[in-house]
């Protein structure tokens, strides 16, 4: 399973319209390193491996299997160079599924706990 082009940049867009933008990771290695380090229950009490697009790509990742379950992992259409979009997925058999609202609403509730924690400054 992985983001088409299109709703990656839904994505990214929503993360930096909230603000987030300076929290994602500057590349893959940096954004794996962080994945394998909170695989490996290493602490991160600040809060410094806080990654709003991966953590973006995860929630809608494990939405779509616990809605779609295993297949979402199997062979997707050719045009995702064979991955299921857990997007275009969901968009696809829930007729009042919006991704661009989900979306923002999703990097809302980011925006809001990342205030909360001091990562991004409060609103005015």
């Amino acid at each position: 399973m992985r983001m088409c082009k299109d709703h990656w940049s839904v994505c990214r867009q929503a993360v930096e319209n909230k603000g987030l933008g300076q929290l994602v990771a500057r590349d893959g290695v940096e954004a794996c390193n962080n994945a394998v380090a909170d695989l490996k229950g290493e602490p991160d009490l600040k809060h410094e491996r806080f990654d709003p697009l991966m953590s973006m790509n995860w929630h809608w990742s494990g939405v779509a299997l616990k809605a779609g379950g295993l297949a979402m992992m199997g062979k997707g259409p050719d045009e995702n160079e064979g991955h299921f979009c857990p997007l275009c997925e969901l968009a696809a058999h829930w007729p009042d599924f919006n991704p661009e609202t989900s979306v923002n609403d999703v990097a809302d509730q980011m925006a809001a706990w990342a205030r909360s924690e001091g990562l991004i400054p409060a609103l005015a």
